[in-house]
């Protein structure tokens, strides 16, 4: 997805569901007074905030403004020194390098994780955090793909990078550990959950004036909270950390 993708839907309503996982993220990262972070696709700046109340000097790189400036706003609220950047990733290397639902969604996954090695100073720690391939958050998404344009040939679905064995291909070389997370997502009924996820993902809002005059967008609500009724209310991520 792009940047104005993202931009588009109520992303940050999204993200305040996802502080426990970039919480949990950061308690792995176990930074500290004196650590320096990257937090790679900071988004509304859930990770980065974390890292800087636990003491660390944090630097956090999102290549959309309207998200980035949430974080700003949030960090100031909280009179937390992050420092912001527009973009992709940040020069310099890191203690910790921080990656929580973003290089998952990179075109290219080999080059991202290199990104994320090089940005990690020796002796260093990556963390990752990536929905799963069998996850509730896949599902939902293989549900929307018929209502989507086809994506570029070539390019790894997003969930690859949540799993295993996927991981410690792209990180071979370097120590690799996993557990299985999950985030609780409670609705109070299957169609409530599906008109959440369509109202916070820019990729659906993005396409929404022509699924409406294709008469396909309640078909869209359905077919995701046909999704949402046969799962539990949780969705599963891959947490790992890798070892520079």
């Amino acid at each position: 997805m792009n940047t104005s993708t993202w931009a588009a839907g109520d992303y940050p309503a999204m993200a305040r569901l996802l502080v426990p996982a970039a919480d949990r993220a950061v308690a792995a990262a176990a930074p500290g007074p004196g650590t320096t972070v990257l937090d790679v696709g900071t988004g509304t700046g859930n990770a980065a905030l974390a890292a800087a109340r636990a003491g660390a000097t944090v630097t956090a790189v999102d290549p959309t403004p309207e998200l980035l400036a949430i974080a700003e706003r949030r960090a100031a609220e909280e009179a937390l020194p992050v420092t912001f950047q527009d973009g992709d990733t940040a020069s310099g290397t890191y203690d910790r390098v921080l990656s929580v639902f973003a290089a998952m969604y990179a075109p290219d996954h080999t080059r991202a994780a290199a990104t994320l090695v090089r940005a990690c100073a020796p002796g260093g720690r990556i963390v990752s955090a990536a929905w799963t391939p069998d996850g509730l958050m896949a599902a939902a998404n293989r549900a929307a793909a018929p209502y989507l344009p086809a994506p570029p040939p070539g390019g790894p679905p997003p969930a690859r990078w949540g799993d295993e064995a996927y991981v410690r291909g792209l990180f071979a070389g370097h120590e690799v550990a996993t557990t299985v997370e999950q985030v609780p997502f409670v609705f109070a009924a299957p169609m409530a959950a599906a008109e959440f996820w369509v109202r916070t993902a820019g990729h659906l809002q993005a396409e929404r004036a022509r699924l409406e005059a294709d008469g396909a967008w309640r078909a869209l609500h359905h077919d995701l909270a046909a999704i949402f009724a046969g799962r539990e209310s949780s969705a599963t991520y891959l947490l790992a950390v890798i070892s520079a």
